[in-house]
């Protein structure tokens, strides 16, 4: 556990000022574009396909629809994957620039090379996917990309989606991203993909609520954080570069109830049993399956009669 505790103290001195939140941001694409230099790890690809079928699942996608992906990060993974089998309109939005144009293009190629093999869609579009991937990567740039594509990039500080047109897009997707939405800010969120989405759209999710310190220290529990008060976590654990809503499945999914949503789906995929970790008196009123889960995917609806 002193690696998870030097780990907290180290992210809670980049997040003191602007420059060293750009400082830690600056390092992060450096360290992340040597790994996107490397091949794709193969756990993105079975999760941007097991992402792709869970949207479609809950969405009849068709061509020319608009969705919009939350937290697109360096190399737009679940648009570009989206995008690929479906001639859909993407915006993608963030609220940093950490695009990494090389990364993108690697990520392009060696996709190319792997669709046959672990990518489970059928013959005629992965051989439509490789064509559109062959187009990119004779793009020079992220602009080229976008009019390839048929793609709109945003970065939004705030978070909110007032770029967006009420009742303007048809599903909204994210990965690995909810978990990082302040906790205050959560159900605004919510109601603002309420509003932008067109009647009978989807909005669909995978979350980690999991505790994301746990990166530096194996040897503490996934959801070592659920032993801490709110004030000691804020005290001591909270930062504002790698932060962690802590937010359990049960109160995401009521957040999408009180903001109208209905339909809603929730997939638990990965679980930590709790065993013996103690847990503060905010946790402890809440569900022990609920805060065993590690990873979930979620789909809700906004009504049709909207």
């Amino acid at each position: 556990m002193i690696r998870y505790f030097l780990a907290a103290q180290g992210l809670k001195a980049f997040s003191m000022t602007p420059g060293t939140r750009r400082a830690y941001r600056a390092i992060g694409n450096r360290i992340g574009g040597r790994k996107r230099a490397a091949r794709i790890n193969p756990s993105y690809i079975r999760r941007a396909s097991e992402n792709l079928a869970w949207l479609e699942q809950a969405l009849d996608i068709a061509p020319g629809m608009t969705i919009l992906e939350l937290g697109t990060g360096w190399v737009h993974w679940e648009s570009l994957f989206t995008r690929l089998f479906h001639p859909v309109r993407i915006v993608a939005m963030d609220v940093w620039d950490n695009r990494q144009f090389d990364g993108f293009r690697r990520y392009c190629e060696d996709l190319a090379t792997r669709l046959d093999t672990e990518v489970p869609r059928p013959e005629g579009e992965r051989q439509a996917a490789r064509a559109l991937l062959q187009r990119i990567a004779r793009c020079p740039d992220f602009e080229t990309v976008y009019r390839e594509l048929g793609m709109r990039y945003v970065v939004e500080p705030s978070g909110r989606l007032n770029f967006q047109e009420t009742g303007s897009v048809d599903a909204i997707i994210s990965s690995d991203v909810l978990e990082h939405v302040p906790a205050e800010a959560f159900q605004t969120l919510v109601e603002d993909m309420f509003r932008v989405l067109k009647p009978g759209g989807v909005s669909s999710h995978q979350v980690v609520p999991a505790d994301h310190l746990c990166i530096y220290d194996r040897s503490a529990h996934p959801k070592n954080y659920l032993r801490y008060s709110n004030r000691t976590w804020r005290a001591f654990f909270q930062n504002e570069v790698q932060y962690v809503n802590r937010l359990q499945a049960s109160q995401i999914r009521a957040m999408f109830e009180r903001a109208g949503f209905e339909d809603i789906r929730l997939e638990v995929t990965e679980r930590a049993p709790l065993g013996d970790l103690p847990l503060a008196a905010e946790f402890a009123g809440l569900d022990r399956d609920d805060l065993e889960c590690a990873v979930f995917r979620m789909a809700a609806r906004k009504p049709r009669a909207a």
